[in-house]
């Protein structure tokens, strides 16, 4: 059975030639993609993964309470940050940043962030949250990047 990996995004429509083509063409995955929080947490309550690759600046979808820490964020992907918010619920299992009990069923170790963010920008919520596999987007990525950090993300040793 091929590994289920999950990418978090809310441009993939816009990187699926690009960066997403080489993991379909590859045929080594059981590729998803989601382009909101409330779809991957919709994703993640019936489907378990091997990797999970979240942006940091990800849109709320249509769960009101995801759109209400949008909105408090003041409704900008930037400021809201909620890929990292959906981290520290699935991770911490904090129900201050989502009332629901979230997903069982992943290892946090095959977690991994995927975004614009410098390392340094986010370094602390990257401690705060036990994350060590992190690729910053650039304009010179190679288009098999995604392949590269799924693998590295299953060769992480379960925490």
């Amino acid at each position: 059975m091929k590994p289920r990996v999950l990418w978090i995004e809310d441009s993939a429509r816009l990187e699926l030639r690009n960066l997403a083509a080489p993991v379909y063409s590859s045929g080594r995955f059981d590729f998803n993609l989601a382009e909101d929080v409330t779809s991957a947490v919709n994703l993640l309550k019936v489907t378990s993964f091997d990797a999970i690759l979240v942006d940091v600046r990800l849109p709320p979808g249509a769960d009101p309470r995801w759109k209400r820490l949008y909105q408090q964020a003041g409704a900008d992907k930037v400021s809201a940050q909620l890929g990292i918010k959906l981290l520290n619920w699935l991770i911490n299992r904090d129900r201050n940043v989502h009332p629901d009990e979230p997903p069982n069923g992943f290892d946090k170790s095959h977690l991994g962030i995927f975004t614009v963010e410098s390392r340094e920008d986010i370094q602390e919520e990257l401690d705060a949250l036990g994350i060590t596999v992190f690729f910053q987007k650039t304009t010179s990525l190679p288009d098999a990047i995604l392949i590269k950090i799924f693998d590295t993300l299953m060769d992480q040793k379960p925490m």
